[in-house]
């Protein structure tokens, strides 16, 4: 705060007090500050207290107006950026038509909107009531207010939400355990029979062998 900011401020407080002074002067006989200090108020400025009170009365006040009216502009607040827009429900992905309301931290801000992706200027729709969002658009907001600086563009995305997958099944393993499998029996290849032995005949008048032994 600057020093004309404090020394306007305490000007006024003191033009209220002074008139807050003048008027209970003004007051009968039988009361106010006049006959507090022993008539004062109707014997201070001779036959034309009245007139002389009539005229402070007035000025007080013409400068309690001045004042009152250049304290309001000299306190205003400064002029600044105006909050983004606010979607509810937020954006998020949606599967049937949903009503979604827009609203903004500011006071006295304006909102506008678009829903063919554009940014919002101050010719685009006014916000007034909830919008019916169909699955897959967009909106886009933005507030606006006299003498502040627009607010960033909001988008609101509501794709369409798709079927929700189930979750696989996972089996479980047995609380018993696994005991190896008895190994299958290998069948066994057949054999061929083997051949005889041949036999060779002895000739004629040949001696026979003598058996063994002798």
């Amino acid at each position: 705060m600057s020093f004309w900011h404090i020394l306007l401020g305490v000007l006024f407080l003191v033009i209220c007090f002074l008139l807050i002074i003048i008027i209970l002067l003004q007051k009968g006989k039988g009361g106010g500050l006049g006959a507090a200090f022993g008539g004062m108020g109707s014997s201070a400025f001779g036959t034309r207290t009245g007139d002389v009170f009539t005229w402070v009365t007035i000025v007080l006040t013409g400068l309690f107006l001045l004042l009152a009216i250049a304290t309001n502009l000299s306190y205003r607040p400064e002029a600044g950026l105006v909050a983004k827009p606010v979607f509810s429900p937020p954006p998020q992905p949606i599967s049937d038509p949903q009503s979604v309301t827009l609203g903004c931290a500011i006071d006295g801000a304006t909102i506008r909107y678009t829903t063919d992706g554009t940014d919002p200027d101050e010719n685009s729709a006014v916000y007034t009531k909830a919008l019916r969002v169909e699955p897959g658009a967009t909106i886009k907001a933005r507030a606006f207010r006299e003498k502040w600086t627009p607010s960033a563009v909001a988008v609101g995305l509501y794709p369409q939400a798709g079927p929700t997958a189930s979750a696989p099944s996972v089996e479980l393993p047995s609380s018993r355990p696994a005991w190896p499998a008895a190994p299958a029996a290998v069948p066994t290849k057949p054999q061929p029979p083997k051949p005889a032995a041949p036999v060779t005949p002895e000739p004629a008048g040949a001696p026979a062998s003598e058996p063994a032994g002798k």
